[in-house]
């Protein structure tokens, strides 16, 4: 796969003219899956439930073979997740290599991580998931709280975001958080989506509509207020009912078992209840797609500032 790496504003220009102009349903954003492994079992995520089955980690070659079928496609930006990504190895190499390669060849790259392990990879962008203050996180995520308190503490990443899956434990909570976020030197941001039941029987942590509504609501205020929740303002209040114009062709997804499979983010991963969506980069990439300024502007500011 030859790399020839554009500057991002004549690249992102040919994407809308092979949208826009050519109709071409060319995706701008994969979410990369190189394991389901992981050194948690989150509440709110099902997919270190999948740890242990047939095809729960690429290897190396099976991982680039997907990338150079991303770029043939046409995508942008890449985002590696999990699982957990920075437990992903194959032999000598480690996620730090996947990044570093897929760089060559892409817009953006970018990984979400847990947060439990060094932040050291090479991405142009770090997403660390925190879902509350201390005890209302370990309670979701494993007791990890300290543990993600020092990694952040002690990165020298450049670009490290935070993000939250609000739910009934820890919504009212926004606020702390928001503080904690601000005065943590090495994060530049938040950002936050809703908790989505893959399965029956996740109803439980699911936000009711009164409370989705009233998280929203604090949460542009706090916009408003400066607080450097990254989402926009329009997509915030858009998932409050979810009425949306969806684009999930912008979204191509790889799965461990090197499955490629293009739009929702829960094809082959749950089952798909749109009324109940609390993917936010959705809703931005979508809005994005639409010249939606709000999204255009967060979409700037996670991925192409420096």
């Amino acid at each position: 796969m030859k790399g020839i790496r554009l500057p991002w504003p004549i690249d992102l220009a040919g994407f809308y003219w092979r949208r826009k102009i050519y109709g071409q349903r060319v995706p701008l954003l994969a979410s990369f899956k190189v394991t389901y492994r992981c050194n948690l079992s989150c509440r709110a995520c099902p997919f270190h439930l999948r740890a242990g089955e047939e095809g729960d980690t690429l290897s190396w070659r099976q991982a680039v073979d997907a990338l150079q079928a991303l770029r043939r496609a046409g995508t942008r930006l890449v985002v590696f997740e999990g699982g957990e990504p920075l437990l992903w190895k194959d032999q000598t190499r480690r996620l730090h290599d996947l990044v570093a390669y897929a760089r060559r060849h892409f817009l953006r790259v970018a990984v979400t991580t847990n947060g439990t392990l060094p932040l050291d990879v090479p991405a142009h962008a770090l997403w660390v998931s925190l879902d509350g203050l201390r005890e209302t996180h370990d309670a979701l995520r494993s007791g990890s709280f300290d543990r993600v308190q020092a990694n952040l503490a002690a990165t020298r990443h450049p670009r490290v975001f935070v993000h939250c899956t609000l739910n009934r434990r820890n919504w009212r909570e926004i606020d702390a958080l928001c503080r904690w976020v601000r005065e943590a030197p090495a994060v530049r941001g938040m950002t936050v989506q809703f908790f989505y039941p893959y399965f029956q029987g996740e109803e439980d942590l699911a936000l009711a509509e009164d409370e989705r509504r009233e998280a929203v609501a604090r949460l542009l205020e706090l916009k408003k207020k400066g607080v450097p929740i990254l989402n926009s303002a329009g997509r915030l209040a858009a998932m409050v009912h979810n009425r949306w114009r969806c684009h999930d062709d912008i979204l191509i997804n790889v799965d461990p078992d090197g499955a490629i499979t293009r739009g929702c983010y829960v094809k082959s991963r749950g089952r798909i209840a749109c009324r109940a969506c609390g993917f936010t980069p959705m809703a931005e990439a979508s809005g994005a797609l639409d010249l939606i300024p709000g999204s255009l502007w967060a979409g700037w500011k996670l991925f192409l500032k420096s």
